[in-house]
């Protein structure tokens, strides 16, 4: 074991576990100290040791600690560049496992999660039901296009660049946070019936709930910060707003959000069933990602106020 002067704490892991050829076997601890001389200079190392298995001697095991991820990367390119380091290298006939980890604390580093905390708000059945919906201040960005158009993309990159930018500042203070779900509400105004209208004429106001603690200041100071990385150019557009549904109906659907009619038919006729009308916006509470979810398999809580 060789250790170093710790600059600070809050380090990085990184293992890495390998075999060595077994032309080596007998000299690998005059290649490892040689190749120590080198690798020990590396900004940002702390300790490096190395382990090995006890099953097979071929097998070995380094856990190096660095001051940061960017320097654990960067003496991973150095590592494989230099020549001093060939014989080191050359020993390796296969790395089975190289990662990177930091310190997990669940009381320390724990994050609030929404979607944890809130069962209410956030868990839906396939059978319609009256819910007493929390309120929330969010997080939100409106507009009018067809759901494909690029304003509405642009719209939710801009959302998410303040989302993020909130959350990283509070992770600094100590109080860290999932980014909750994208969440949307959808109307059209006019006769025509919202299945009838033309989709660039939808209306649409695409929301993220904050944790209570998130205050106007710091939303609006990160969506300075967004702006200044020239993101989308929508982001002067995100506002930071309370909405209080109160008293609503909700269903769970499985599908394509243009397979929602049947299961809407199903929540409009419980309505019906228990003598209330609907009195705000059709929601939709996106709990599936679908850049990563297949159409059939996607989750959307779908929920109106109703009195």
């Amino acid at each position: 074991m060789i250790t170093m002067t710790i600059a600070k704490e809050a380090a990085v892991y990184e293992l890495v576990v390998y075999k060595i050829k077994s032309d080596y076997s007998d000299t690998y601890d005059e290649v490892l100290e040689e190749a120590r001389q080198y690798i020990l200079k590396f900004p940002g190392l702390i300790e490096h040791q190395t382990f090995r298995s006890s099953e097979n001697s071929l097998v070995f095991m380094d856990l190096v600690k660095w001051n940061s991820l960017e320097e654990a990367l960067e003496a991973a390119k150095k590592l494989e560049n230099m020549k001093e380091l060939a014989p080191f290298m050359g020993a390796f006939e296969e790395i089975k496992i190289m990662d990177h980890f930091e310190l997990f604390d669940t009381e320390n580093m724990s994050k609030l999660d929404l979607i944890k905390t809130d069962k209410t708000y956030y868990l839906a059945k396939a059978q319609p039901q009256i819910i007493e919906a929390t309120s929330y201040n969010y997080l939100t960005i409106s507009g009018v296009s067809a759901p494909e158009d690029e304003v509405f993309i642009k719209a939710i990159e801009a959302l998410y660049a303040v989302a993020y930018g909130v959350k990283f500042t509070y992770k600094e203070e100590g109080k860290d946070f999932v980014v909750p779900k994208m969440e949307g509400q959808w109307w059209v105004e006019g006769e025509l019936p919202f299945e009838q209208t033309p989709r660039e004429e939808w209306h649409w106001n695409i929301v993220i709930p904050m944790p209570d603690f998130v205050d106007k200041k710091t939303v609006e100071s990160a969506v300075q910060t967004a702006i200044a990385k020239k993101g989308s150019p929508q982001t002067s557009e995100v506002e930071f707003k309370k909405l209080n549904e109160g008293k609503s109906a909700q269903i769970l659907h499985i599908g394509s959000y243009e397979e929602e009619a049947p299961t809407l038919e199903k929540l409009f006729a419980f309505v019906a069933e228990q003598g209330l009308e609907i009195n705000g916006y059709h929601h939709e509470i996106y709990l599936s990602d679908p850049r990563r979810t297949e159409p059939s398999k996607l989750r959307t809580i779908l929920r109106y106020p109703v009195k």
